[in-house]
């Protein structure tokens, strides 16, 4: 008789307990819910809800072709977030940026790339868009649950710039336009491999070896190097000076050439004491030198940093461009 009353005893505190969690994430969502509305209330009575959930706060219609997720799928957007209170937590406007105080030399503004149609972001992004022509501007709050678990809400101030089925397609765009501009020299070689077996990688020669010397596996060279996007902005050096004039000197960071590992292919070229891999446009650069020569090179993302982008100065998709210079040993 004890043993069932205390098993009795237990299943109704594991009741109770479900129970609570339950009616806790319930006052949970309903929380957030009456937080939203209220704030809608207060500051834009006039809002407007989508089937989807998100309020769009004011609009702007573009004149442009409209925002086709099936057809297009990636969304290139001038965009700032704030939070309900009016806190901005990120932007691409590079005035706002330096309102806000979180301007950087090395940063990244411009148009952001969405690529929606492929799962990475939240669904939301793609709602904020929807029925929006290039061109146009669009002001929305996006509530929590829109958007990734542990999100806050949101409010997006976006202007759709323009969109494109192919993200490689633009890149090459962007590439061609960068080498007729910065590499194009009869008194020096140029190699554009943009249709061959190096697709997305332009290599072009500023000083050549007096002598050309063939290196054998086990070779270690000295390079010098500026890394760039192909808005010039500058995100990494080996040299001081250079690093002191763009903004982006690290008085922890040792400035000096750095040991390159040969190999048998580009592939197997290593970097730095670590003998870690660089990224390929890199690699395939160096595999194109000889000791004593520098050189110009500019690749697509697929080359370089992909999808994800490095920090704060490389963002997804990013074309890159590197001056390398092969030096004495120091």
């Amino acid at each position: 008789m004890k043993k069932s009353t205390t098993y009795s005893l237990l299943l109704l505190g594991i009741l109770l307990s479900a129970s609570c969690a339950k009616e806790a994430t319930e006052d949970s969502t309903a929380a957030a819910e009456r937080r939203v509305n209220s704030w809608i209330s207060v500051h834009c009575p006039d809002a407007t809800q989508t089937d989807n959930g998100i309020w769009i706060l004011e609009e702007t219609p573009g004149t442009g072709d409209t925002w086709d997720l099936e057809g297009k799928g990636i969304a290139y957007v001038s965009v700032t977030t704030s939070d309900l209170d009016g806190n901005i937590s990120s932007t691409t406007d590079e005035d706002i940026a330096r309102q806000i105080g979180s301007w950087s030399r090395n940063g990244s503004y411009g148009p952001s790339i969405w690529y929606v149609s492929s799962g990475a972001l939240p669904d939301a992004y793609g709602y904020i868009l929807d029925g929006m022509r290039i061109g146009g501007t669009r002001k929305a709050l996006l509530p929590s649950w829109t958007l990734s678990k542990g999100s806050s809400h949101t409010i997006m101030d976006l202007r759709f710039d323009f969109q494109s089925d192919n993200i490689v397609d633009y890149q090459v765009e962007r590439l061609k336009e960068f080498s007729a501009r910065y590499m194009a020299n009869e008194d020096s070689t140029f190699y554009n491999a943009v249709d061959g077996d190096r697709f997305g990688f332009y290599f072009h020669r500023l000083r050549e070896a007096e002598i050309l010397e063939e290196m054998p596996s086990d070779t270690t060279v000295y390079v010098n190097y500026i890394g760039r996007r192909l808005d010039g902005v500058v995100f990494d050096t080996t040299i001081a000076d250079t690093a002191k004039f763009y903004g982006i000197y690290d008085s922890s960071k040792t400035y000096a050439p750095i040991p390159v590992y040969w190999g048998e292919t580009y592939d197997d070229i290593k970097i730095t004491s670590s003998k870690s891999d660089a990224v390929d446009g890199f690699q395939m650069a160096l595999w194109h030198m000889h000791p004593g020569e520098k050189a110009i090179t500019a690749f697509y993302s697929v080359l370089g940093y992909g999808s994800s982008g490095s920090g704060s100065s490389i963002p997804a998709y990013a074309p890159l461009s590197f001056t390398i210079d092969m030096v004495e040993e120091p």
